[in-house]
């Protein structure tokens, strides 16, 4: 009898017994639980951005400053800001838009006013973009880097891998 072709027979039913005894668990990775991947720590752009977006990481970004949130001083107390969220509000088919927008304030009163309407806001004046408060004269140095600093804002978005409306 040969017995070498007796020992890889045997052999071939042990490997076949060990796969169908152990299903393939040893060659697969156990994935995270999806409540450990949404409770990963993420900045408060990330954050913002995800709220925000579109199912297609799509999202409306607006840029408002002290100038935007106040009043226009004729006693009806009506902002920019709040003309710009009603053409949201009496356009046609247009309100389901507003939970799109990402609202960025470049100033602390800015950023208050949008946490009070209740926006999706992410406060640009917390994240060392440096002085985009106050008014800035049409191309001076200070308007020109304060353009730069939207831009480049407006480019860690694109990084981030989001598409963006511009308004």
């Amino acid at each position: 009898m040969d017995y070498s072709k007796c020992a890889i027979a045997l052999l071939l039913v042990g490997v076949v017994h060990f796969f169908l005894a152990f299903p393939f668990h040893t060659c697969q990775w156990h994935q995270p639980p999806t409540e450990a991947i949404l409770a990963a720590p993420q900045d408060d752009l990330a954050a913002a951005l995800s709220k925000a977006s579109m199912p297609n990481k799509t999202v409306i970004i607006t840029i408002v400053n002290k100038a935007y949130v106040d009043s226009d001083g004729d006693g009806d107390g009506t902002t920019m800001l709040d003309l710009f969220l009603e053409s949201f509000w009496i356009g046609e088919g247009t309100r389901e838009i507003l939970d799109h927008v990402l609202v960025v304030a470049a100033d602390r009163k800015a950023y208050d006013r949008c946490i009070y309407r209740r926006l999706n806001c992410y406060n640009m004046a917390g994240e060392n973009w440096g002085d985009m408060e106050g008014e800035k004269i049409y191309m001076s140095d200070e308007f020109i880097k304060m353009m730069w600093r939207r831009t480049l804002f407006l480019l860690h978005v694109l990084q981030r891998g989001y598409s963006f409306i511009f308004t």
